[in-house]
This record gives C-alpha cells, sequence and structure tokens, in this order.
C-alpha cells in the first residue's frame, strides 16, 4: 500500500511540476524559437486550455520521461505530443523548454513517506516575471510592425508605461534567470526599472544592479 501511494503522489507531483513549468509567464514566448507577436498569443492560448478545467489530465501524457536522481527529478516532455498540442512545428519547438528540473525531498513520518516538492522560491518577483514576458510581446508586436501608440491604445494603457517597460525586453539573459529564480537582488522590481533607463550593455546592467 506504501508503494502505491508513493506512485500516486509523485503521479500528482510531476502533474504539479509540469503544470507549473507550462504556465510560467515567459514560456509561451520561449517554446518556439519562431514566435512572434500572434504566434505567442496563440500559444499562450492553447496553453490556457491545456492547462485548465478538465484538459489538465492531458498534462501528463505528455511527459516523456521521467529520472530520478539524489534529490532532483528530472522531466522531458514529449516533443511530438507537445507539438500536436499546440498545433505548432516540432522543429520550431526550443529544446530547452521541454526539460523541466526541480529538487525534491523524501519526507517520512512514522510508516508514511511523502514527496515533497521544492517551493517557489520566496523572493520571487511574480509582478516582475509578469512585466518581463510582457514586455518581450510587445517587443514582438513592434518587429511585427506596431508602435507604442497602437500598443497603448490595444491594452488599454499609457503610451508613456509601454515606452518604459519596453526596456525590460532587453534584459542580459542571466538576470532574467535569476529573477525566475527568485534570486534578484531585493531592490531590483519592474517598478524601479521603470523609474529610471536601463544600460543596454548587459555587463552595465549587471552593474548596476550589483549596486542595490
Amino acid at each position: 500500500m506504501q508503494h502505491l501511494s508513493i506512485e500516486r503522489q509523485l503521479e500528482a507531483q510531476i502533474s504539479t511540476l509540469a503544470h507549473r513549468h507550462l504556465t510560467e509567464p515567459t514560456f509561451a514566448s520561449r517554446v518556439s524559437r519562431q514566435s512572434d507577436a500572434s504566434e505567442i498569443a496563440r500559444v499562450r492560448s492553447k496553453l490556457t486550455n491545456l492547462t485548465s478545467g478538465p484538459n489538465v489530465k492531458d498534462i501528463l501524457a505528455l511527459v516523456e520521461r521521467i529520472t530520478l536522481a539524489p534529490g532532483k527529478i528530472i522531466l522531458k516532455l514529449d516533443p511530438k505530443g507537445f507539438a500536436e498540442a499546440l498545433d505548432i512545428d516540432v522543429d520550431a519547438l526550443d529544446a530547452d523548454t521541454l526539460k523541466i528540473n526541480a529538487p525534491f525531498q523524501l519526507r517520512k513520518r512514522g510508516v508514511e513517506t511523502k514527496i515533497i516538492l521544492a517551493e517557489t522560491p520566496r523572493n520571487r518577483d511574480e509582478a516582475s516575471i509578469r512585466n518581463i514576458a510582457l514586455a518581450h510581446h510587445w517587443l514582438e508586436r513592434i518587429k511585427a510592425g506596431e508602435t507604442f501608440g497602437d500598443i497603448a491604445r490595444t491594452d488599454g494603457i499609457s503610451k508613456r508605461c509601454v515606452q518604459h517597460m519596453i526596456d525590460l525586453a532587453f534584459l542580459a539573459p542571466a538576470i532574467i534567470r535569476d529573477v525566475l529564480a527568485g534570486e534578484q537582488p531585493l531592490g531590483f522590481t519592474s517598478d524601479w526599472c521603470k523609474a529610471r533607463t536601463l544600460p543596454s550593455d548587459w555587463q552595465d546592467q549587471r552593474a548596476l544592479l550589483a549596486t542595490l
């Protein structure tokens, strides 16, 4: 009975882990190497359908391989199944986005064993993550021919807000990774970014954040 219980726990935790990965704010813009603004919006809609309501159970079917290592669980999503679910070309998928790594622990309480996934980092700034994803989305729309004014009118915000927020699309990849991991300086928020003009050079950006 204990063995079956652990299997059910593992299945539930894998589903939770995959769901968390697929609902990451920046995932829709990263999963395809050929995404423009309209494609990102379409993929985001597909992901919303996949990760909500009765379709949630289909997430497990997309897991191709599960690897358990000491203190770590590694998932690999099935490229063909995932491409079919999102209705995109399998060759356009970014393979790195299909790999999920997460720490976990086995905790014993009497005769009961529980599988515990690591919690979301306490310092993780979800507002900044959403705004970075939004900035990348706006940048793709600008590349497709829209102006700051077009985006402001369509999204119901001020042109000035778009102009300030767009800088988040040019953050150094290392800074974005820190934000996603909740390891950015405490003073670094999207509001802090909007209040100043960020240097375009990635090394200068890191030097500026080092002062926070």
